[in-house]
């Protein structure tokens, strides 16, 4: 583990690759908002995929922009797309103008993704690393069997973040409720959602669980 916890001064524009689904995104909404009330000032920029875009152009919270990541090994993999050499660099040019001042890596162990953020050429990096990832200038250990949301604070620590708590929290906008409303009808009864499936082998829970949880809810 690195150095001592403590703020990094002088920062005015902040990089958080986090670039995944929205179950991903829910667990790192918590440090994401203890990264924002550690610096108010600063513009705090995603680095993610398009729907990470959309999905946050307009809404208050602790993102104030998103930049889109390329395709790219360990970090934005798609099928059927293949890596464009040419629109990488592009991506890393782009984002040395943008001169960040920290850049944040929670996105996996790091074996792909510090290298990603190092090229991104910030004057503090922070994040998780695994055994097999180089160093960034501040890192805790990424320990597999860990509480998603906990692993995410701790980075939050590394920059002298504390956190300010621990349920996942977002804005809604008028159009989330009309939209919502076209898929769930306001009047109609109560509604629960299963979802069998996960991206993650830990995760994972035998059909016949998912089966009974139906059954008994139905």
């Amino acid at each position: 583990m690195s150095g001592p916890y403590r703020r990094v001064e002088d920062v005015r524009r902040i990089a958080v690759l986090r670039a995944n689904a929205i179950g991903d995104l829910v667990f790192a909404l918590p440090a994401l908002d203890s990264l924002r009330a550690a610096y108010r000032q600063a513009e705090i920029v995603l680095l993610g995929l398009p729907w990470h875009a959309e999905f946050f152009a307009g809404r208050p919270g602790p993102i104030d922009r998103v930049e889109v990541v390329p395709v790219y090994r360990g970090i934005r993999e798609e099928v059927g797309g293949a890596e464009d050499v040419a629109s990488q660099e592009r991506f890393f040019a782009a984002m040395a103008r943008e001169r960040f001042d920290l850049a944040i890596q929670i996105h996996g162990g790091g074996r792909n993704s510090n290298p990603f953020v190092l090229r991104l050429g910030a004057r503090v990096t922070a994040g998780l690393r695994a055994p097999d990832a180089p160093p960034l200038d501040r890192w805790v250990p990424y320990i597999y069997y860990q509480p998603e949301i906990h692993r995410y604070l701790e980075v939050m620590a590394l920059v002298g973040a504390r956190p300010v708590g621990f349920e996942p929290r977002l804005r809604l906008l008028p159009g989330d409720l009309e939209e919502s409303y076209t898929a769930v009808p306001e009047a109609g009864p109560p509604i629960v959602v299963l979802h069998p499936g996960a991206g993650d082998p830990r995760r994972h829970w035998p059909t016949e669980g998912f089966a009974a949880v139906g059954d008994a809810l139905a």
